[in-house]
């Protein structure tokens, strides 16, 4: 079937194709120099599309700094002359020689269903034919969303070069030069390349931790094609396709709709609209209409919310809405997180506090008569002792780390500002359905017309059959291998399980009564309805919420047929309800109607049959887990659609109460409540029953409104509005659908609810290990301060060069800030409070214990240098002592920073102690290696030099660590 796309193919003589070069090439793998890329990202981005619509083509990475392309291909389908001409017209400007254009994404919402169908030439009762789907793939390329541009090796090394303390240190390199004091300039122009080529390799590592923990799984689409609807990778969509919409799907493109029955879509994540779209078919839209009026259309990144439809593929790909909106973000760079921010803030007030420093010591030593020039290197010895070069990697470094440790505990975090907020966590919200339970639905009884029936039962009489058979009617699910899977929802599996158990084949029953149409569950009615035929006669087959159904009905079927319900029989079979409710079981009221030929579907004057039971275990774990949250001061409130008794039954059955009695609000007394009327229920309630997706939303939002952090945790398509509101949206990784998993910023793989106690003592312990790296950085950097202010005081000059302050940061700051961020959590990080994401990383009380531990390492370093200088007289060999000495006892100062309580705790972290033992080894070298001797301007030590130089270190990490125990108010608080 040629289409009116293939036929305005443009001719290749129009195109003035660009030079193509080999560069290197291996079997499936080739290098490319492109004329015309270099120093072009439009072009880099337009080749790399265009190239990755290739069937043959796997991999593409254009570089805009080289001009280089690599190209990952399937060898046998593509030789290295083919692959060249490829390239070589995909970097042609304008349209590919070979693709037609793309159908207009504008204008489809304008045209009738009949006329979208017929210029799209495909069929709604047939779809397209696989060959032709096949070559219209090979045209418009996959339908992917457009990934945004990585940053370039020159961004990410600029970045790091333009920060406020760099900036200070370029100063500080002039200041040098200007002094004469060239070698100081080179070596902190040297830092300054190091710190860019840290920084650099840092996050570049976060960058590959974030890209390989992204969610594996693909997303497929229900379509039509060749008279069958199949799932086919959502990526293999095409223009024409004619897909199936089902309630809980997620839209994979933009589509004109044909067909629907009650069809609601929730668009909230293109247009903002909390509330479900309905959708008309019929009718046609203004050109101007926007995307939320656009009736008869849906949109890919959208999600079905009820019913059920047919609607052909319009645009695909870049071409969709979502699409457009990717393409125009693409270029924008990701926000840093609030802890980034805050770090960020905190870099800059510590280098207006140097730099307030750096001028007063100037103006000091210019009146005390101090020669310009040797004020300028002490001003510059200051300057650089200040800068906390380490400060910016620790974030990013400990972030990755903690995201990497989730990974491997099997806990998939999507969003990196996720990981903060997991450790200020005051709330969780759980779902019951599949998150706390196991959504593994089984039938546990009936109960019928008085008579209650058990699995297993001895003999199925007329009123167990009738309700097996209305069980299998009113029921979208089906039975896969053998009965041992399901497809469908867990609820209807088992029903068809139990009529299975029975004898039953569901097939033939669903042959006899034919499918004539759903009535799906809708907001604010928690039942649905089917409608069958059986010649002339039609049947109602409904289930749902025991009490709405009964509501409908007005008779009963007893074992002499069917009666009118009498209030006392209304009472029995509440009373029944609620005592498998009080068991914890799920219950659903079963009822039918039988319609004269040619009746129009009525869904009231029902016949009640019965109540199903169903149970569905607690997950393993889950009351542990429940448990360590309370200890941690974090609140649990259940969330379900379950009627309040079940609901209560499995709240005491967690330990999810207050006071041994579990509080319980159901949906009719939110109904009229404003947020902060919400908000004061919700401290109040240990479990919400009866809710609609609206009400978790918004219970949610109340929450956070009124201060709280919550995670929400779900699996399914009812809880994605909630997953995306929350502070942390906590979504199943195996049972739970695509759409929640897409929404959630953290995804438990292996459903295990406990994981979340995990990921939320990770989160703390990330939190703590970022304070531990700052409390050594700014006590170490402010003992450089005070060392060189010190030593100007008492009238010894400059003991420290710039130099040296620059080699005591790299080998002292950076590297133990780092091996700070692996360390394992504190024993107690889930028996104290929540964190407070409001508080301050460094409160007044840390600050101060900061102070006087910055006190003590330049107490003991002077100390040292006025020893040296006593008993030699030699001022070099003074200043090189001293310049060990703080070197050292900066290091171990690493060792009083831990999360253990003692030095020997030090084998928690091994990579602490390799870091700790590593820059000592090297500190040595420094006086012993002529060059770096001459590069430093130290002199060898002897014996007693090192045990000056010991002595201080040791009373440094000695007297520390006797002021972190025994003086509660000085040690700085976590």
């Amino acid at each position: 079937m040629k289409t009116a796309a293939a036929r305005r193919r443009p001719s290749r003589k129009s195109v003035v194709l660009p030079a193509v070069a080999p560069v290197f090439t291996l079997p499936g793998r080739a290098r490319v120099r492109v004329e015309g890329l270099r120093r072009k990202p439009d072009v880099a981005t337009r080749l790399t599309a265009r190239l990755t619509g290739q069937p043959a083509i796997r991999r593409v990475q254009a570089s805009t700094l080289t001009g280089n392309v690599l190209i990952i291909f399937d060898a046998p389908a593509l030789d290295l002359r083919r692959l060249l001409a490829v390239v070589a017209e995909a970097a042609a400007s304008g349209p590919m020689p070979h693709d037609p254009a793309r159908p207009r994404a504008e204008g489809w919402h304008t045209l009738t269903a009949d006329s979208v169908v017929r210029r799209l030439e495909t069929s709604i009762a047939a779809g397209l034919d696989v060959e032709e789907a096949g070559a219209r793939l090979a045209r418009f390329g996959d339908n992917r969303l457009p990934e945004p541009r990585p940053k370039s090796t020159l961004e990410i090394i600029t970045g790091h070069v333009m920060s406020v303390p760099v900036l200070v240190l370029g100063v500080a390199a002039t200041l040098s030069i200007v002094s004469g004091a060239v070698i100081d300039a080179g070596v902190i122009i040297a830092v300054i390349g190091i710190n860019a080529v840290v920084g650099y390799v840092t996050e570049r590592r976060v960058e590959r931790v974030l890209m390989s923990l992204q969610n594996a799984t693909v997303p497929r689409a229900l379509v039509r094609r060749e008279n069958q609807d199949v799932l086919v990778p959502a990526a293999s969509l095409v223009v024409g396709d004619v897909l199936v919409l089902r309630a809980g799907h997620e839209i994979a493109a933009d589509a004109r709709l044909v067909e629907v029955q009650a069809l609601a879509v929730d668009e909230s994540a293109l247009t903002g609209e909390s509330l479900p779209v309905s959708k008309r078919p019929h009718e046609v839209c203004a050109d101007d209409a926007g995307l939320a009026d656009r009736v008869n259309m849906i949109f890919a990144g959208t999600v079905v919310a009820e019913g059920a439809g047919l609607a052909v593929v319009t645009s695909t790909g870049r071409d969709t809405e979502i699409g457009r909106v990717r393409t125009l973000v693409g270029e924008t760079a990701a926000p840093p997180t609030p802890l980034e921010r805050q770090l960020d803030r905190l870099g800059r007030k510590l280098v207006g506090v140097s730099l307030a420093f750096c001028g007063g010591t100037l103006v000091l030593g210019l009146l005390r008569g101090v020669p310009l020039v040797e004020m300028l290197r002490s001003v510059i010895s200051l300057a650089v002792a200040a800068v906390p070069e380490g400060l910016p990697a620790v974030a990013t470094t400990t972030l990755a780390l903690g995201v990497r440790r989730m990974s491997a505990q099997r806990t998939l975090v999507r969003r990196l500002a996720a990981v903060e907020s997991l450790g200020a966590t005051t709330v969780i919200c759980a779902d019951k359905t599949g998150t706390v339970t196991e959504n593994r639905m089984s039938v546990y009884g009936w109960h019928l017309s008085g008579t209650e029936y058990r699995l297993p039962v001895a003999e199925y009489d007329a009123r167990l059959a009738r309700a097996l058979a209305i069980g299998v009617l009113c029921n979208e699910a089906e039975l896969a291998n053998g009965g041992t899977e399901i497809r469908g929802s867990s609820t209807e599996g088992a029903l068809l399980r139990a009529a299975q158990h029975a004898g039953f084949d569901y097939d033939p029953l669903r042959r006899r009564f034919p499918l004539l149409g759903v009535r799906p569950r809708q907001n604010g009615e928690n039942w649905m309805a089917t409608v069958h035929h059986d010649g002339e006669r039609r049947l109602i087959a409904v289930k749902g919420a025991p009490e709405e159904v009964l509501a409908r009905a007005t008779h009963w079927l007893d074992a002499t047929g069917s009666q009118p319900l009498t209030p006392e029989a209304r009472r029995a079979i509440r009373a029944a309800n609620a005592g498998f409710a009080a068991r914890g079981m799920r219950v659903l009221g079963l009822a039918y109607r039988e319609l004269a030929p040619g009746g129009e579907p009525a869904y009231d004057d029902l016949v009640w049959l019965g109540l199903v039971a169903l149970s569905d275990p607690v997950r393993s774990g889950v009351r542990e887990a429940i448990a360590a949250c309370r200890t941690a001061g974090i609140r649990t409130i259940l969330i379900t659609g379950d009627q309040a008794q079940t609901a209560a039954a499995i709240a005491r059955d967690l330990g999810i109460a207050h006071n041994g009695h579990v509080r319980v609000a159901e949906a009719g007394q939110l109904a009229g409540l404003d947020r902060a009327a919400l908000a004061a229920l919700a401290r109040e309630i240990d479990v919400f029953a009866r809710v609609t997706p609206e009400h978790k939303y918004e219970i949610v939002r109340a929450l956070q409104a009124a201060g709280e952090v919550v995670a929400m945790t779900g699996d399914g398509i009812n809880d994605a509005a909630a997953l995306r509101a929350a502070a942390i949206g906590v979504a199943m990784g195996e049972r739970g659908t695509d759409v929640a998993r897409d929404v959630a910023d953290v995804v438990l793989l292996d459903d295990d609810f406990g994981s979340i106690v995990d990921a939320i003592a990770q989160g703390r312990t990330i939190r703590d290990n970022i304070t531990r790296a700052l409390q050594f950085l700014l006590a170490t950097n402010f003992s450089e301060i005070l060392v060189t202010l010190g030593a100007l005081a008492v009238g010894v000059g400059r003991p420290l060069s710039a130099t040296q302050f620059l080699w005591i940061n790299l080998l002292s700051d950076v590297f133990p800030a780092l091996a700070l961020a692996t360390e394992p959590g504190s024993a107690d990080v889930m028996k104290r409070p929540p964190l407070d994401p409001a508080k301050p990383l460094m409160s007044g009380a840390g600050l101060a214990g900061v102070g006087a531990e910055a006190a003590v390492l330049t107490a003991t370093t002077l100390a040292a240098h006025g020893l040296a200088f006593a008993s030699s007289g030699d001022s070099a060999r003074a200043a090189t002592v001293a310049f060990s000495a703080l070197t050292t006892s900066q290091i171990l100062h690493a060792l009083n920073c831990r999360a253990g309580p003692s030095v020997g705790s030090v084998a928690r972290n091994p990579m602490l102690s390799g870091v700790v033992g590593g820059t000592v080894a090297l500190q040595a070298l420094a006086t012993q290696v002529p060059l770096l001797r001459r590069v430093l301007g130290v002199t060898p030590l002897a014996g007693g030099d090192w045990l000056l130089v010991g002595g201080a270190a040791l009373a440094s990490l000695g007297l520390v660590g006797l002021g972190r125990r025994s003086v509660p108010a000085l040690r700085p608080a976590l």
